[in-house]
């Protein structure tokens, strides 16, 4: 069985606008959902990473940091794309 690896993931605000998926960040004050996660092994962590944006609700990017010093194998893959809860954003709104 895998060690168990302590991570922190954060949930950045995303929606699709105009077929491609846009994320915003407030490098200066913005606060964003943030849990710390043990886990073992890339399916596990996926999964708990999966349950804590449904849990969020809303449109999210998902942002994993590896506190271990040395990121297991698989870490990049598994962690590079993970887009939960997405919503097409309105023709007017992106006109606007």
């Amino acid at each position: 069985m895998p060690k168990s690896i302590d991570y922190t993931v954060t949930l950045y605000p995303a929606q699709i606008e105009r077929g491609y998926v846009t994320t915003s960040v407030d490098i200066f004050g913005g606060t964003y959902p943030k849990r710390n996660i043990s886990a073992a092994g890339m399916d596990n962590l996926t999964k708990q990473i999966s349950d804590f944006a449904k849990e969020y609700g809303k449109g999210c990017s998902a942002s994993a940091k590896c506190l271990a010093p040395r990121k297991p194998s698989g870490f990049k893959s598994a962690t590079a794309n993970l887009y939960f809860n997405l919503e097409q954003k309105p023709a007017e709104a992106a006109n606007a």
